[in-house]
């Protein structure tokens, strides 16, 4: 039961989910006939970003409305407080029973930050694992992972994988709470690890998409030239400058698995909405889909996320709120922005200043204000203070003490053409490097932190091997409440 002013809400959440690829957001690849549908009933923010392209931060941020600078988790090894109140804790508050099924990729003791329960664990561990240096300089062959092993040809294809098990039991349990919901006003987030790689795919989706015919990236002569030593970082991360993916056959396969695997995902979110109109809940529930970050997918010659570049930081966004009308929102607006919605919309004050900003006027139909929407990076592959900043058409890439990069994606969507240190856009380029270095980050501070926590976590690690203790999130028991036991 609800009432007008606290709607049920579902959120549903994929991973690495570009929209370059979803019919949905106008392009060609993977049939999305449910996004499709919630889209015309939604306002879909066309420009929406992750505010870090890589995914515990980028939850992070999606939890409490900050900047990951601002909560201090910078990559997959690091917690946030559990101090700061998120989403979940202030609807809480409002009186929403708040649950979680899927993969939120918590680090650390607290793995609800706010909500009342999790219907089943992570699919990721929780301890400070996934927290790594630079590689040496001077070791050439070097390689803690096989990252471009997953996006060539002959790993991709009909089977079956850990993610895919994972996300069927998240459904499970996200269809099984909407059937017997409770009788006041509920958050169910559910958030699927796909379309995140292995590009194993159940059989009857390979089969829709073993012979499509996809949209290829376009590599220019001198692409390799024209890499920043970002991307150069990111190249020898990901193991690109001993793996190659740049041919036809590796490039169409990889993108056949990701949009299957985007047709897998939208079957589920289908199967939910069947199911909140089986309940009679469909038009009391607020909507929203969205992503923590996107896929390169071969784009700039790049796989995996951690890249500014659009194809990484881009995200869907679609907010369906009964009784507002379907539109479409160009301005550019970041995914900090849904948890300062959800808390406008629950009516609560924020405990402190948000950095993300409601999305309500746009939902009203008002236009929004446009202004910097940042995103950052300054994790493993780098290990330096990174930002991306979106201005109006314009996007500034800068790495602390690398030479920066300025895209105009009305004139360059697929930003080939670095305009920095043109003396033509010399305002504009002033103007978002100021976001960045004009006080509003400390750059020094977090590239010695990023560092100093390295041994510390190791420490940490080394002592819970030793123990075989653990933070990961337990639901076992959870069927004496559930099924029959007398």
């Amino acid at each position: 039961m609800t009432t007008a002013s606290q709607p049920n809400i579902l959120l549903i959440m994929a991973d690495q989910m570009t929209p370059f690829l979803l019919e949905a957001c106008g392009y060609s690849g993977a049939h999305t006939p449910n996004l499709t549908a919630l889209a015309r009933r939604s306002a879909q923010f066309t420009n929406a970003y992750s505010p870090s392209p890589i995914c515990v931060p980028a939850r992070s941020c999606f939890m409490t409305g900050l900047h990951t600078s601002t909560t201090g988790c910078y990559d997959n090894g690091d917690p946030f407080d559990s101090f700061i109140p998120t989403f979940a804790h202030y609807l809480t508050n409002a009186g929403y029973e708040t649950v979680l099924s899927g993969k939120m990729h918590f680090i650390g003791a607290d793995q609800l930050h706010g909500f009342q329960r999790r219907l089943n664990p992570d699919i990721y561990p929780a301890g400070f694992l996934w927290s790594y240096p630079l590689p040496p300089d001077d070791d050439p062959e070097w390689q803690a992972f096989d990252f471009v092993a997953q996006y060539q040809s002959q790993n991709i294809g009909p089977g079956w994988s850990k993610e895919l098990q994972y996300d069927e039991e998240t459904q499970f349990r996200a269809l099984e709470f909407l059937r017997h919901q409770p009788d006041h006003p509920w958050m169910l987030t559910v958030s699927f690890t796909n379309p995140h790689p292995p590009y194993k795919v159940p059989r009857k989706y390979w089969e829709l998409y073993k012979d499509a015919d996809l949209p290829l990236p376009h590599y220019p002569d001198d692409m390799d030239a024209r890499y920043s030593d970002f991307d150069r970082a990111l190249r020898r991360w990901h193991g690109l400058d001993r793996g190659n993916i740049r041919n036809a056959e590796d490039l169409l396969a990889m993108r056949r698995g990701y949009a299957a695997l985007c047709h897998y995902v939208d079957d589920k979110l289908g199967e939910l909405l069947d199911v909140l109109e089986e309940q009679g809940q469909r038009d009391d529930t607020i909507i929203i889909f969205t992503a923590d970050h996107g896929e390169m997918l071969g784009e700039h010659g790049l796989i995996q996320k951690r890249s500014f570049y659009e194809w990484s930081t881009r995200i869907p966004l679609l907010i369906d709120m009964p009784g507002k009308a379907a539109l479409k929102v160009d301005t550019p607006v970041s995914l900090i922005d849904v948890p300062a919605t959800l808390i406008d919309l629950a009516v609560q004050t924020p405990a402190r200043p948000l950095e993300g900003r409601s999305l309500m006027p746009a939902l009203n139909g008002d236009q929004l204000e446009t202004i910097p929407i940042v995103s950052e990076y300054h994790g493993e592959g780098i290990m330096r203070p990174s930002f991306m900043v979106r201005l109006g058409d314009w996007k500034y890439i800068y790495c602390h003490r690398s030479a920066p990069q300025l895209f105009n994606l009305a004139e360059d969507p697929d930003e080939w053409i670095n305009r920095a240190g043109n003396p033509d856009v010399a305002m504009i380029e002033a103007e978002v490097n100021r976001v960045i270095t004009g006080g509003r980050f400390d750059l020094d501070a977090i590239e010695a932190e990023v560092w100093a926590r390295l041994p510390m976590k190791d420490a940490v690690n080394r002592a819970m091997a030793a123990n075989g203790t653990e933070w990961d999130y337990d639901t076992r028991g959870a069927g004496a409440a559930r099924y029959v036991r007398s």
